[in-house]
Order: structure tokens, then C-alpha cells, then sequence
């Protein structure tokens, strides 16, 4: 994806009424995590056109997630998100005041400056585009089922993610995956993503590090992740800002927990592990 492969693009009619248009707003992360929860109740009551499968709810989620939390941390909030079922998926958009910040995946650039999940959104969405209407930055993805077509499931979506955000370290990221990911909860799925996102960002700004081992395991209801790098380790108190506190809120959420420690070897071991299903939801 290029700097350009974000376009200045109208956004595509839905073709539905708009009483099926989903909405909310969220000023903070949290409150991003809240509507996520939220949208999945939407869909599991009906939002949600015909073709669509279990994985395809996983890609919208996450889609949602990556698109509100980047408005919330780089625009001018709140953010307004809205979800409209188009005859083939879903229409996905994500407003906010700052019309002067267009979306710009990193490509070309550090990684650690942002920007990798938008990368990621137009790799799971058929279109992507944004728009300036009513003096507001509106950033749109339209997600198609794939029901009826291949899939590289969710293994090869966790390396493909792996991949692009460790592409920059001189050697090559190892990934190991045990178990099988493709039966945690959706909300999991989705968290695991963005603690990805956090660490490997980490990895990349702050460790100095040539490479990283990730491992994924899923065994006995549980997920945990660990992601060791051998970079320059930890010195003093980690740097506010790391993201290590929102990964620690998204394991609080699902009732586990986040261990970040010297490697014996070298570098840091960053362990994040959950409950595979994750909490009940919420009303």
C-alpha cells in the first residue's frame, strides 16, 4: 500500500434504508472498546447481510477498532463511527474534526510513527477512502463477505500482521502458533491484534532490537503471547506513552493479565495472556 492508496474517494451508496445504519461516538479508547462490544451485539441481533460468517465478523470488528482508535488518538474526537450492511458486507465509516490530518498508512516511514492499521484495514476491506463532508474528515472501508471465497484464516492473518509490523528489524521475526486461534472469542481476536500492534511497535521504537520471537499459544481455554526481542532491555521504568498501559486494559478487560521482564538472554519478554473465550458480554 502506498501513501496514495488511501484516495480522497466519495463514499459507495449502501444501498439499505438508513434505519439499519448503526452509530455511536467515543471520545477515549475505552469507550472505543465499549462500542466495539456494543456493535457486536448489533450484529449478533441482525446487523448483518446474508453472506456474512463468523471470520467476516472478526474482520469487521477489527476494522472498526483499528479506524475509531485511530481517530480517538490522532484526530480531534469524538469520534463518530457508523455501520451500514451494504448486499455483500459491511459499509464502515469514521468521523472526526481534523480535517487538516488525512489518513496516512506507514509506508516508507518508521513504523513507530502510526499509521500500520490503516495498512491493515485496506488489506481486509474491498474499498477504502476518505472525504471531507460538513466540515468533518470522514474515513470509510467497505469489508465484503468471503463466504463464498478463500481464506487465509486467522493463522495466516496473525502472520501476515507479524510480518508487516517487524519488516523493518534487520533479521526477520520468528512466529510460532500453537493450538488452535480460529476458536477464541471474537473480542479476543480482535485485542490479540492490538496488543500485536502495541508490542511489535515497541519492539521497533524503543528496543533497538536486530529481531523478535513471537509465539502465540492457545491450550486449555487460554491465550498467551510472548514476544521476545534482543534489543537494549528494560532501563528504569518503561516510557509512558509505550502503550503498555492500554495492553494492560485489554487484558484486565478479559480477565488475565501482562508481564514485561528481562529476557535471560537479553532484551525483554513481553507476556500478555487471557482467557481464550474472554469475558461474558455486557448489557
Amino acid at each position: 500500500m502506498s501513501e496514495a492508496s488511501w484516495p480522497y474517494r466519495q463514499l459507495p451508496h449502501p444501498g439499505l434504508a438508513a434505519s439499519v445504519r448503526w452509530a455511536g461516538e467515543a471520545s477515549t479508547l475505552l469507550e472505543v472498546t465499549g462500542l466495539r462490544r456494543r456493535l457486536r451485539g448489533a450484529v449478533v441481533e441482525g446487523l448483518t447481510p446474508p453472506c456474512s460468517n463468523d471470520n467476516d465478523t472478526d474482520r469487521l470488528l477489527l476494522a472498526f477498532e483499528e479506524l475509531a482508535s485511530n481517530a480517538v488518538r490522532h484526530g480531534r474526537p469524538p469520534a463518530r463511527v457508523a455501520v451500514t450492511p451494504t448486499g455483500m458486507g459491511w459499509l464502515l465509516e469514521v468521523s472526526d474534526a481534523a480535517v487538516d490530518r488525512p489518513p496516512t498508512p506507514a509506508v516508507g516511514r518508521d513504523p513507530a510513527h502510526g499509521g500500520l492499521g490503516l495498512h491493515l484495514v485496506g488489506k481486509l476491506c474491498a474499498a477504502h477512502g476518505w472525504v471531507i463532508e460538513d466540515g468533518h474528515k470522514c474515513v470509510w472501508a467497505h469489508l465484503i463477505c468471503t463466504a463464498d471465497g478463500p481464506s487465509d484464516g486467522l493463522v495466516g492473518r496473525l502472520r501476515d500482521t507479524i510480518t508487516e509490523l517487524t519488516a523493518v528489524l534487520p533479521r526477520r521475526a520468528t512466529v510460532r502458533v500453537y493450538g488452535r486461534p480460529d476458536d477464541l472469542g471474537e473480542d479476543v481476536i480482535t485485542d490479540l491484534f492490538a496488543v500485536l500492534d502495541e508490542s511489535l511497535t515497541n519492539v521497533v521504537r524503543h528496543a533497538h532490537a536486530s529481531t523478535a520471537d513471537v509465539e502465540i499459544t492457545v491450550a486449555a481455554d487460554r491465550l498467551a503471547l510472548q514476544v521476545i526481542d534482543d534489543g537494549v532491555g528494560i532501563h528504569g521504568t518503561p516510557r509512558r506513552g509505550c502503550g503498555l498501559g492500554d495492553m494492560r486494559r485489554r487484558a484486565a478487560w478479559h480477565g488475565g493479565g501482562l508481564a514485561v521482564e528481562h529476557h535471560p538472554s537479553g532484551g525483554t519478554r513481553l507476556t500478555w495472556s487471557v482467557p481464550a473465550r474472554g469475558p461474558s458480554p455486557r448489557a
